[in-house]
């Protein structure tokens, strides 16, 4: 009897072993079973056990909100390591569960083989101003702005049809999180935008490049170009900021950058001399023009004291370029309340009223 028990307890663990099938995660899901990341990310999940044979296959199971299901194949290689990937785009924002189930063939024992991801849609952030449909002209115009994102900067990496054709580079952002780029490309096709700031993935942007080939139907006056172009230049009041802009016909649009309370001076088409100082160091400046195709001359800089770099952003423009030269169409820049058009009427009369007096005076004595 004590052979058998003996015998029956070796076969049982002999069993247990055999059984005891086992895994561990690589990366972040093996510190903690709780992570987060943003929409659009690709997840990446890897593998690797001491005692699953090579080519036993298990599943990843993927859920989520509003009864999301997926399901990969995970296929363990030489060395015992598996791996795969999910892409996230179009995932709702949520919690995720990963987790793989084994082969029945091969159990695995006790253990987390699972882990969440909390997915946040970053997105939401992002206003794109460039359109996402361009025809072809051999550059890519990338312009939006990231909320509350500041002067922090975003990362962009722009790949199409050829390959990867920007990036991944660090570009800057004005204090509204404002950013431009201009990237060459070489033809038209599809071109994935990733745009990325310190705290991760914010979104990667489709842009249809096209070229056209049909005749354009004739429209009634001119569209306006949304492209933009922008300028900058350190300015002071002992030496401003002169610019020249090159119009496209229909409405101009010129503004200035935030963190000083600039002034813009123009002088239009026309010949006209403008000036603009409506808000504080808070708020853009900003006008419309009405363009005709012609040359705009334009002044800029601080309404108080100091120094600082301007800059200055145009729409439906041809060009808008640092020009010291167009300080010639200007005069000397006044000193407010030091002008004769902002004197007091009253002050300007004072001298006529005091001369009135004194012949009073003198008419009166006897």
């Amino acid at each position: 009897m004590k052979k058998i028990a003996l015998i029956a307890l070796m076969l049982m663990l002999c069993v247990t072993t055999v059984g005891a099938y086992t895994f561990q995660f690589i990366g972040p899901p093996k510190a903690s079973g709780s992570l987060s990341g943003s929409v659009g990310e690709v997840i990446l999940v890897e593998g690797i056990s001491d005692n699953i044979p090579p080519g036993v296959s298990m599943t990843l199971h993927v859920t989520g909100p509003l009864n999301f299901y997926l399901t990969r194949p995970l296929i363990v290689q030489n060395g015992g390591y598996f791996s795969t990937s999910v892409e996230t785009a179009g995932f709702k924002e949520g919690s995720y569960r990963f987790e793989v189930k084994q082969n029945n063939e091969y159990p695995l024992s006790s253990g987390r083989f699972w882990f969440e991801v909390r997915l946040i849609d970053r997105a939401l952030l992002l206003t794109m101003i460039s359109p996402l449909r361009q025809e072809y002209n051999g550059e890519l115009e990338i312009y939006g702005t990231v909320q509350d994102l500041g002067t922090g900067g975003v990362e962009l990496t722009v790949s199409g049809p050829s390959g990867t054709y920007f990036g991944p580079e660090w570009v800057s952002t004005d204090l509204l999180g404002r950013f431009y780029k201009t990237v060459n490309i070489d033809g038209f096709g599809t071109y994935a935008v990733r745009i990325v700031d310190r705290a991760g993935l914010i979104d990667t942007v489709q842009i249809e490049v096209f070229r056209e080939t049909a005749t354009p139907p004739t429209t009634i006056g001119p569209t306006p170009s949304t492209k933009i172009v922008s300028a900058s230049a350190t300015a002071s009041r002992e030496n401003p900021a002169y610019f020249v802009m090159r119009t496209l016909t229909g409405p101009v649009t010129l503004s200035t950058s935030l963190g000083i309370d600039w002034v813009i001076e123009y002088i239009d088409e026309s010949g006209n001399k403008h000036v603009v100082n409506n808000f504080g160091a808070d708020k853009a400046e900003t006008v419309t023009i009405d363009g005709k195709g012609g040359t705009i001359y334009i002044r800029a800089y601080p309404d108080q004291g100091g120094d600082g770099t301007v800059h200055l952003y145009g729409q439906n423009v041809v060009s808008l370029t640092v020009s010291a030269a167009a300080s010639d169409r200007f005069g000397e820049l006044q000193v407010p309340g030091d002008t004769q058009a902002e004197r007091s009427p009253v002050l300007l009369l004072l001298p006529f009223v005091a001369l009135a007096v004194v012949v009073v005076l003198m008419g009166k004595k006897p």
